[in-house]
């Protein structure tokens, strides 16, 4: 039983914006070290600026999840790439749709480990003592 370290996930999404068409493949990592995740939140705070409990949610938000994919993506199109990680993004749908499908492609993964562990459990407890 391990979960794997990547995953990968598809978006293709039309910005509500502009209307330009953003459609792409992007590879995450599905766990982090100590260092990544205290890299995310730095990530975080230096978005937000001097005072990052002071911000407003929607900044908080659009922070926390540029943030968390600045960490986890590994791989992804040249448009993100040119968007600097979604620092440049003008869409917040886009955002909004590379950070759901991000979260739930590594959701599912946890999810499986979870269902492999329960299934390895009950059949622990099937043995005699």
């Amino acid at each position: 039983m391990a979960i794997k370290n990547t995953v990968d996930f598809s978006v293709d999404v039309v910005g509500e914006l502009t209307n330009n068409s953003y459609v792409g493949t992007f590879v995450a990592k599905t766990k982090l070290s100590m260092r990544e995740t205290l890299r995310q939140d730095e990530v975080r705070r230096q978005i937000l600026g001097v005072n990052p409990q002071s911000a407003g949610e929607d900044a908080q938000r659009v922070a926390a999840a540029i943030a968390y994919l600045s960490v986890h993506i590994v791989q992804s199109p040249d448009w993100w790439k040119e968007l600097e990680g979604g620092l440049k993004i003008e869409e917040l749908n886009l955002l909004a749709e590379v950070n759901n499908k991000c979260q739930e492609a590594i959701d599912k993964e946890y999810k499986k480990l979870n269902e492999e562990a329960t299934k390895a459990k009950g059949e622990l407890e099937k043995l005699p003592v």
